[in-house]
Formats: structure tokens, C-alpha cells, sequence
């Protein structure tokens, strides 16, 4: 023989607070040029200098990418990146003034 047993109120709402939530979606924005991840796996844990969608200079230091690539792509566009993993680069802002 079941016996209903009838659930505090309180524990009530979490359960139906619970079942009606809804996980945010997660977006993930890529800025930049796309560079493949064989290509990103050399470079792990350097700064990188990127001249039209390509890795033009990688370096321990953004300073030493940036002049790298200044010398080899003088008046071109120049865009310093951290290679955090094989799949994460990130917007570097070393060299910015405060």
C-alpha cells in the first residue's frame, strides 16, 4: 500500500524553480583572421604578430613579435595575438598606452 506523501512548500518551489530553468546559451565571437590549429599548435604559449590572415612572427615577447614582423611586413597591418592553446587566441593589449 503507497502512502502519498504531500512535500513541504518550500521544497516545492526549488523543484519547480529547478526544472523550469533554462541554461544560458553560450556565444563565442571570433574576431580576426582564422588560422588553422596545426598552425596554432607550434605556437603555444607565444605572442604572435598576424599580417593579412597569416602568422607572420611569433616571439616570448609581444615587444620582440611586433618588431619581427615590422621588418619583414613594414606598412602592413599588424595584429598581436597571445596563442593561449591550440584553440584559444587572445586579443593581446601588452603594447597598449594606459
Amino acid at each position: 500500500m503507497a502512502v502519498g506523501l504531500k512535500l513541504p512548500r518550500f521544497l516545492r518551489r526549488k523543484e519547480e524553480a529547478g526544472a523550469e530553468a533554462e541554461k544560458p546559451e553560450v556565444r563565442v565571437e571570433r574576431e580576426g583572421p582564422e588560422i588553422p590549429t596545426a598552425e596554432l599548435k607550434k605556437h603555444v604559449g607565444k605572442h604572435v604578430a598576424v599580417v593579412e590572415g597569416k602568422i607572420a612572427a611569433s616571439a616570448s615577447t609581444a615587444r620582440k613579435a611586433l618588431t619581427m614582423a615590422k621588418r619583414k611586413h613594414s606598412g602592413e597591418e599588424i595584429i598581436l595575438k597571445y596563442v593561449g592553446s591550440e584553440r584559444l587566441l587572445i586579443n593581446c593589449k601588452c603594447l597598449e598606452k594606459s
